[in-house]
């Protein structure tokens, strides 16, 4: 025998001593727990008793109440027999009484249709008695508010005339003054038709720097200078010609000559207005 099979024998050896223990262990704790509890004064056998006779108890009370409900259900039976016998003989009178209480409604309905008939005859006469009176006092109304119109539109036909002869007066008044206007603004060379917003305001500055045909000037945005404007340039008493505003800032803007109308070579220092004064 090599060493691997003493091992295993040891191993045996020893795997019986714990599995006899353990079998003398589950013997020794070992018990009838029937007997146990059959024996035991608090087990279960009294209790099992004790229900078993409550059960019993109960039974006998669910006897008896049954037998008491089929007594009542009896005798309700009896009075609801009787309350239905009654209940028939109610409806029967009943429908007696319907009948007699549809027979006295016909003969009413009758008489109130007759009734009705002589009221709407009599209602319709009386209404039309009515709109025949407003109907006249329409008329007088429509009549009287006719002539007083007739009154008041003579009045305001006077009145419209007078207006008209006014009118024309101050419209051939304003015709002058337009005519006057347009020929004072056209000597100034100012647009008639150019809106006031858009007129530069009268200001005079001098040219700061000149650069392929680009003037900046020392007038700007801050003295009322908006793109589109157009300025005059001279020096003393030469006028050199026109240029148009391109670009502002607040104390500068950039305005480009206008070759049509320049008359002159323009230099830094040179002034610049936007309406020159004629002396």
């Amino acid at each position: 025998m090599n060493l691997v099979g003493k091992i295993f024998v040891v191993l045996i050896l020893i795997m019986s001593v714990v599995f006899m223990s353990l079998a003398m262990a589950v013997y020794s704790t070992h018990r009838n727990w029937r007997e146990y509890v059959e024996a035991s004064p608090g087990g279960l056998r009294p209790q099992l008793t004790q229900l078993t006779a409550e059960h019993q108890e109960l039974q006998e009370t669910k006897r008896r109440l049954e037998t008491t409900l089929e007594a009542e259900k009896a005798a309700y039976q009896q009075q609801l027999a009787k309350l239905e016998s009654e209940t028939q003989q109610l409806s029967e009178q009943r429908a007696q009484m319907q009948q007699e209480l549809q027979d006295l409604s016909q003969k009413s309905s009758v008489q109130a249709t007759a009734v009705e008939s002589t009221a709407q005859n009599a209602a319709a006469l009386m209404a039309q008695v009515v709109a025949l009176r407003e109907d006249i006092k329409t008329a007088q109304q429509q009549r009287d508010q006719m002539f007083d119109q007739l009154i008041a539109n003579s009045e305001q036909l006077h009145q419209e005339q007078g207006d008209l002869v006014r009118t024309t007066e101050q419209l051939g008044q304003l015709s002058r003054d337009v005519g006057r206007y347009r020929q004072l603004l056209e000597e100034n060379n100012i647009d008639p038709m150019a809106s006031p917003d858009g007129l530069p305001p009268e200001v005079i500055g001098e040219v700061r720097d000149v650069r392929e045909g680009r003037l900046e000037v020392s007038i700007g945005s801050d003295d009322g200078l908006r793109v589109g404007h157009t300025i005059q340039v001279y020096r003393g008493t030469t006028y050199l010609g026109q240029a148009n505003i391109v670009q502002t800032a607040p104390d500068r803007a950039v305005a480009e000559m206008d070759r049509s109308r320049q008359r002159g070579v323009v230099q830094v220092g040179d002034r610049v207005a936007t309406k020159l004064k004629v002396s």
